[in-house]
């Protein structure tokens, strides 16, 4: 019997408690032995037994390297839990990475990327030739007009908890405040976006999620969601993605995009520690399953 470890934080772990037992239930079956492992003690519990290979849960690149290191398979790699993890770093990656006949469209919202401080006046009125005085990556990053009623988002925020409207700044303003951001246009996809599961570099389905009553879409929030299918042109489009990510063929992650109504496809991030309730929920797809016996085979 093969032995890999799962490794969450204790949060997320409680959270996750029955996507953990499907992986453990169908590891038995495949002949994979999960072992569920906090973060807090993932070196001590791998240094008294090596696994054969790690799911890292954590969102944290760090537990990824450390498994590199020893040559200790990890899923993901630590290349892309940090740049899925931050979002700015993902979108300059693939600002580079992209073929050209991806980058001469418009292929990702409009964005800026600065560091809120921790005092600051109302973003909304920052006039277009006016500097935004702060430690950034871009520093003297300038909001353009078409942002100023877009959206403010962390960089390493997930499941909507951290998106913003920009004028709604007495929500925002807090909770940002001192965090790296990214400022984005908003683009008009009426509350839609279009989740691509991806397991073993193939694009594996497609999820339609709908907000309802906020711009947000997400599941985890109340949106609507059904299943997709895609036009060869959009699965063309998807693959040119997923075949520039690091180590694009291992393991399971979606790659979200904002639907426009002509059917082109917007970039919006990449969820490296992708949640698949949806799936269960709304289709007959049994994804952990499937991502168990793709391991299996492999190790």
């Amino acid at each position: 019997m093969k032995k890999a470890y799962l490794i969450y934080e204790n949060k997320e772990a409680q959270k996750n408690h029955g996507f953990i037992e499907m992986f453990q239930q169908t590891g038995k079956e495949k002949g994979i032995d999960f072992s569920f492992v906090s973060k807090t003690d993932y070196q001590t519990f791998s240094e008294k037994i090596n696994p054969d290979f790690v799911l890292n849960r954590t969102r944290d690149p760090e537990v990824s390297r450390w498994y590199e290191e020893r040559n200790i398979p990890v899923y993901h790699n630590s290349r892309l839990v940090e740049l899925a993890n931050h979002k700015y770093k993902m979108m300059t990656y693939f600002q580079e990475h992209l073929p050209e006949k991806i980058l001469n469209e418009k292929w990702c919202p409009a964005t800026v990327f600065l560091t809120v401080p921790a005092q600051m006046g109302n973003i909304s009125n920052i006039g277009n030739a006016e500097i935004i005085k702060c430690a950034a990556d871009h520093i003297g990053a300038v909001i353009p007009e078409q942002m100023r009623h877009g959206v403010i988002k962390s960089v390493s925020g997930h499941g909507g908890s951290e998106v913003f409207l920009v004028e709604a700044q007495e929500e925002w303003r807090d909770i940002l405040a001192g965090r790296e951001v990214v400022v984005q246009e908003k683009i008009e996809c009426h509350s839609r976006d279009l989740r691509v599961y991806v397991l073993a570099g193939e694009i594996y389905c497609a999820m339609l999620r709908e907000g309802k009553k906020d711009f947000r879409s997400n599941f985890s929030l109340g949106g609507s969601v059904r299943e997709m299918g895609l036009t060869p042109a959009q699965r063309e489009y998807i693959d040119c993605f997923i075949k520039c990510l690091p180590d694009y063929f291992d393991g399971m992650y979606s790659i979200d995009f904002l639907p426009l109504p002509d059917g082109r496809l917007i970039f919006d991030e990449v969820e490296e520690m992708v949640g698949c309730r949806m799936l269960y929920q709304y289709t007959e797809h049994d994804i952990v399953k499937d991502y168990v016996t793709y391991l299996f085979g492999k190790w």
